[in-house]
């Protein structure tokens, strides 16, 4: 574990020399929720097609300071400007994740419930308000009294003061700028023209079974290609194992078998879903166990919550605010998925806890266990009843844990600027406000368009909540013959890989990757792969430019097709419309 950076004492309000209004100013905001509101489209995209996504710290950061460039005046935005429009960026990017539209609101289609509509919109919005409460409410235990390292926050706050110190972020904005335009363009040339193909497929056929339908090949996507170089070779060539083994080698056995009717991303997808969530429980089961220090240390946590939380009327404020966003959550869990007033509370108050334990897991390991929380949830609360009830325990434990977990990133940053507390909550508040105007109805758009569980959004973080509710609710009767068996392997390598990587063995495969590999389309796992391989040889050949610009041109590829992607949804919603 690092060491903590040195801290400055905490305020309040802006010092005599920084007045407030060079903090919280229309400029630093008004970029802020611009960058913010690209970072939350990217994420949903990429989210729904991956599983992946991206809380965009450093990414907020650069952009917001090159587009304050822009505006009237072409004034940079100071280190505390900066700050706080990460803070609200950063707040509105993560809503895909808040809001559930990565996890439980698709498992709920998936799983052929009706669509929730905007009570799921409203459920979001106040999980993201709780978790933004919970991460100040958890501020000064974690961050001041502990000195947690929360590794992003640092260099976040590292970038901040390189951008002012250099007076702009010329070479990375461009590099981003320029990345973001080719990708939208190719993606444009492919979705809206037809000019090129979705994918490159081997024309040969395995087991008698063409290539083409078992996704063996390489998808044209500037966005994969981004994910890969951002996540690295260890993500990216998991992936691409897990597509070897599933798409590879037992897809064509069960069609030959024919344990699955015929071939196709559908139907063959919802066996190998069951091995591949199997991977990700298993290393989520022993992330978790891992965790039982941080379990008793966010127990300790909430009986020391009110020496840390605001003090007069920020506190009243806050507590009225965060008792709204409660009740609005139980009465809002009803209509989004079924949940019952009193299940609902349950739920919220183990979901709180569950966020408090992430909080301190994301300052530990700067790793954010969101979906681990949420899918222990979901066990923990397996007695709630229908699936569409367990989607909705994991959808209460993991909305908070992702808000909080990205706040307490940017606090930690604030915190090494010197900023003020009270206006960087701000900031995170009304990111969540504009997270969920932005992120729903783009979801919304997106599914209309493409649908859920298809190849062009299979989304494989939401096939593993709904597996895990079903599992819950009906037991071995929601698998398909000789998956369970596949289920239990697929549990057990999960668990034993996730074991070895924490005993820092090397060479092992990230257990949750592998699993994306086997419900992600084959030709996503290999475009993914093969970003992460030139990140890498671009990172050993050129490490100073490297580590300039990679995560710049990771961010312009995921950004430019996520945003084309949209258009060209958009475009199809009013043409079917019509």
């Amino acid at each position: 574990m690092a060491a903590p950076a040195p801290i400055p004492a905490p305020r309040d309000a802006a010092p005599p020399d920084e007045p407030a209004a060079r903090e919280w100013t229309a400029r630093a905001v008004g970029s802020g929720l611009a960058v913010g509101a690209l970072l939350a489209v990217g994420n949903l995209y990429m989210g729904l097609k991956t599983g992946f996504w991206d809380s965009g710290h450093i990414t907020a950061s650069i952009l917001a300071f090159g587009l304050a460039a822009l505006l009237p005046g072409r004034r940079r935005l100071s280190l505390l400007e900066n700050n706080v429009a990460q803070s609200a960026a950063t707040a509105v990017g993560a809503a895909p994740a808040t809001l559930n539209l990565l996890g439980a609101v698709p498992a709920l289609a998936l799983a052929g419930g009706a669509e929730p509509g905007w009570a799921a919109a409203g459920l979001g919005l106040a999980l993201a308000v709780l978790g933004v409460l919970w991460a100040l409410a958890l501020r000064r235990r974690l961050l001041e009294e502990e000195k947690l390292p929360f590794p992003t926050g640092v260099a976040t706050a590292e970038v901040i003061r390189a951008l002012g110190a250099r007076g702009g972020a010329q070479r990375p904005g461009r590099a981003l700028a320029w990345t973001g335009l080719a990708a939208a363009a190719i993606t444009l040339a492919r979705d809206l023209r037809g000019w090129l193909p979705q994918a490159l497929f081997l024309p040969v056929r395995v087991a008698g079974v063409p290539a083409q339908a078992l996704g063996l090949g390489v998808a044209l996507s500037p966005m994969l290609l981004g994910v890969g170089a951002v996540a690295g070779p260890r993500t990216g060539l998991s992936v691409l194992a897990g597509a070897a083994v599933g798409w590879g080698a037992i897809a064509p056995a069960l069609v030959r078998s024919g344990a699955v009717p015929a071939a196709g991303y559908a139907p063959l997808v919802g066996w190998l879903a069951w091995p591949g969530v199997g991977l990700m429980l298993g290393a989520a089961l022993v992330s978790i166990a891992s965790q039982w220090r941080a379990f008793t240390g966010a127990l300790r946590d909430l009986r020391r919550l009110g020496p840390g939380a605001p003090a007069g009327r920020d506190r009243r404020l806050a507590t009225i605010l965060a008792a709204v966003a409660a009740l609005a959550a139980v009465a809002l869990a009803g209509p989004a998925f079924g949940m019952g007033p009193a299940s609902a509370a349950v739920a919220l108050a183990l979901g709180l806890v569950l966020a408090a334990v992430c909080a301190r897991a994301v300052g530990q390991t700067d790793i954010l266990p969101a979906g681990e929380m949420g899918r222990a949830a979901q066990v923990a609360m397996g007695g709630v009843g229908t699936a569409p009830a367990d989607l909705g325990a994991g959808a209460l434990a993991a909305g908070p844990s992702a808000q909080a977990g990205v706040a307490l990133w940017s606090l930690r940053a604030g915190q090494l600027l010197g900023a003020s507390v009270r206006l960087q909550a701000r900031a995170l508040l009304a990111g969540t406000l504009v997270g969920a105007a932005v992120a729903f109805p783009v979801y919304r758009v997106l599914v209309r368009a493409h649908g859920i569980g298809t190849a062009a959004l299979p989304a494989p973080y939401a096939v593993s909540f709904r597996a895990v509710a079903e599992l819950v609710a009906r037991g071995g009767a929601a698998l398909p013959p000789g998956a369970l068996t596949a289920a239990v392997a697929g549990l057990a390598t999960g668990a034993a890989l996730e074991a070895a990587a924490r005993l820092r063995i090397r060479g092992v495969p990230s257990p949750g990757a592998l699993g994306m590999g086997f419900i992600a389309p084959a030709q996503y796992a290999v475009a993914i792969a093969a970003g992460a391989v030139a990140g890498a040889i671009w990172r050993r050949r050129r490490p100073a430019e490297a580590e300039e610009l990679a995560p710049a041109v990771g961010a312009g590829a995921i950004a430019g097709e996520s945003v084309a992607g949209a258009v060209v949804a958009v475009g199809a919603a009013l043409a079917a419309s019509r």
